[in-house]
């Protein structure tokens, strides 16, 4: 069921982008991308999921430096 969705969308974008023009669809697309990108709650959703993905980020990259050190000692 849901790939006949993924499909039907897909082909509803496809003849969208060909019945507008190819420049005409993507560039109303990007301009729709950059207003919602400018949205407040867009951005400070944007800015948490990177200071969470960089502590993350910071914590494993810490963890394997420690473990590598620690097996690495002769």
């Amino acid at each position: 069921m849901i790939g006949w969705i993924v499909l039907i969308l897909a082909i509803l974008v496809i003849l969208a982008a060909v019945g507008l023009g190819w420049d005409t669809f993507f560039g109303g697309v990007k301009k729709g991308a950059e207003k919602i990108g400018s949205l407040p709650e867009v951005k400070n959703l944007t800015d948490k999921a990177k200071n969470e993905f960089d502590n993350i980020i910071g914590n494993s990259s810490f963890d394997a430096i420690a473990i590598f050190e620690k097996n690495m000692k002769f």
